[in-house]
């Protein structure tokens, strides 16, 4: 995780949140990962039991380029993963990978139920703690919807990044000179 690049991205995203949302009627997403290319963000409040030990949950990934190569693609994956809280364990159950304008661009559920452990550090480590033990290795943000919480990061995106070099432009040919005036409005008497 780029601590800098990242927290200063955090930091942007949640003013870009702030602004305008209502106290009351926001929600607080722990933020799982932070980089200068992806924020995953997860609303523990919307976390699921499936007794015992089990907590069934979504997270949403937003990535400044959604493809690989070409021009930046702005678009955000969103994954419902199982965790074994016992066995500090995963397994991905449903994704769908969606374009800036909420467009699906491939949607599909896991046939293997099998379990994942999860390694130290990673993306699936910071969910468990948040999901399992109620704490958080980042920060939280906040946002009347997750969809609000995808656009503004997507803003700060598009505002970070730089224009497009000039094109080149057929030049204009000056008018001929056997061109017709154009007629004069009447000045009233």
């Amino acid at each position: 995780m780029a601590k800098s690049a990242g927290a200063k991205l955090t930091l942007l995203v949640m003013a870009a949140c702030l602004i305008g949302a209502p106290a009351a009627r926001a929600s607080l997403y722990a933020v799982i990962r932070s980089d200068t290319d992806v924020v995953t963000v997860l609303n523990p409040q919307t976390v699921e039991s499936l007794g015992g030990k089990l907590r069934r949950a979504w997270d949403v990934s937003v990535h400044r380029s959604i493809v690989s190569g070409g021009p930046q693609q702005p678009g955000y994956v969103r994954t419902l993963n199982e965790y074994d809280c016992a066995g500090r364990r995963i397994r991905w159950r449903s994704l769908a990978v969606y374009s800036r304008f909420g467009a699906t661009i491939l949607q599909k559920d896991n046939p293997d139920a099998a379990w994942n452990l999860i390694d130290d550090g990673s993306d699936g480590d910071a969910a468990l703690r948040v999901i399992c033990d109620g704490a958080g290795r980042s920060a939280m943000v906040s946002a009347p919807s997750v969809s609000q919480l995808v656009l503004a990061l997507m803003r700060t995106w598009d505002e970070a990044a730089p224009l497009p070099p000039l094109q080149a432009t057929t030049p204009v040919k000056p008018a001929s000179k056997r061109a017709k005036k154009q007629p004069q409005p009447h000045k009233a008497r």
